[in-house]
């Protein structure tokens, strides 16, 4: 396979999965309950934290079991390619991470126990019936910043633009923007839009969690994502293991380009439970 094709291929996946999932975002209708609905809730029935954690503290079999287990086994078979190929929210961190030319400070290293922390504490508090899984999980952490602030915002945004067009009261531009609004009144603007006070709130804490990748890449990929440590653990039993080859010769390369530290030192040493099968070291 030519050099640069599993990256391509990569970051292909990476997009359509994120396209996907706000394609099916869109489309989701609120119904005025708790409950999150379908079609873009099929991304949290295959988050296997979510489900394991409603099951510790509801004692009852959730809907996404099964869809989970695909997930699971995924893992199992060929390690943490949920985080490297199809999370939504990974590949915005690797958006945002263009733009950060520093490498990785081996000071952060000792970090990547954290999650595991995190990790613990939310199953612990599952098994007490307190359900705080939807706060740091990352699917979840991702519909609720664009329910809750980002969707609106720019709903927001798009209407005032194009008040602020009609109220020139030019018949060229007015006329020749009526048909890009209905667009987007058909496909992307919602009828009613409403707007939530914690909005703001939520929104300043995900925009910093984004841009916690200026200063590290996939910051939070690296240090605070319980879905990833969750995956992790279960990627020790992988059959599909990445290992340092005889023909190593310690140049340090591998390690600057890992975009999660999974090589640890030029000597090869390897972190398993880190690597995101990016497949980026064989590219070298």
């Amino acid at each position: 396979m030519k050099k640069h094709t599993v990256r391509t291929l990569r970051r292909l996946s990476q997009g359509i999965f994120l396209l996907l999932f706000l394609f099916l975002f869109i489309q989701t209708e609120s119904k005025g309950l708790d409950k999150l609905g379908y079609p873009v809730k099929i991304f949290l029935d295959f988050d296997p934290l979510i489900v394991i954690s409603t099951l510790l503290s509801a004692h009852t079999m959730v809907a996404g079991f099964f869809f989970s287990l695909i997930l699971v086994v995924l893992t199992v078979l060929l390690g943490r390619v949920f985080c490297g190929w199809i999370c939504p929210l990974g590949t915005l961190f690797n958006a945002v991470g263009f733009l950060n030319k520093r490498r990785p400070s081996p000071v952060h290293r000792n970090w990547h126990s954290l999650k595991y922390y995190i990790l613990f504490f939310i199953l612990a508090s599952s098994l007490f019936t307190v359900q705080v899984a939807g706060i740091m999980d990352p699917i979840s952490l991702l519909i609720r910043s664009l329910s809750l602030s980002v969707y609106p915002l720019l709903n927001f945004l798009v209407r005032a633009f194009f008040d602020t067009i009609y109220a020139l009261h030019i018949p060229v531009i007015t006329d020749g923007s009526e048909w890009v609004y209905i667009i987007l009144k058909k496909v992307f603007l919602s009828f009613g839009q409403p707007y939530f006070l914690q909005g703001i709130f939520i929104g300043t804490l995900f925009f910093l969690i984004l841009g916690l990748n200026l200063y590290e890449k996939r910051f939070w990929c690296r240090y605070l994502c319980p879905l990833g440590a969750l995956l992790g653990i279960l990627s020790r039993f992988a059959f599909l293991k990445r290992s340092v080859s005889e023909g190593c010769t310690s140049c340090g390369i591998c390690e600057k380009v890992c975009p999660n530290s999974a090589v640890i030192d030029r000597n090869g040493t390897w972190r398993g439970p880190e690597c995101l099968y990016c497949m980026d070291c064989d590219d070298l």
